[in-house]
């Protein structure tokens, strides 16, 4: 695995498994991530990021009775200094599908 190449500004889209990693701390995922989050902190990047990802990082811990990982997971995709939540409306699934 190389290491992460963040544009100079704009926009970076994460899916839940990068979430996933970075709150779980899984590696090498979490260490390859790790210059991401300070990057939005500070402005340089924004980070986008779906409905679709709460979705998608809540069922386990939810299912799994798991309140402490719950929580972790929403304190991070709350974080209004990194994170924007688009939402995941059919249409525009259907149209990125389509531009593929």
């Amino acid at each position: 695995m190389g290491s992460l190449i963040l544009p100079p500004s704009g926009f970076v889209y994460v899916d839940a498994n990068l979430v996933i990693y970075a709150v779980e701390k899984i590696e090498p995922y979490c260490s390859f991530l790790a210059p991401l989050w300070p990057a939005a902190q500070i402005g340089q990047v924004s980070i986008v990021t779906s409905e679709l990802t709460w979705l998608e990082t809540l069922v386990k811990p939810m299912r799994d009775g798991n309140a402490a990982l719950e929580l972790l997971f929403r304190a991070f995709l709350t974080n209004d200094a990194a994170f924007v939540c688009v939402p995941g409306l059919p249409a525009t699934v259907l149209s990125a599908a389509i531009s593929s």
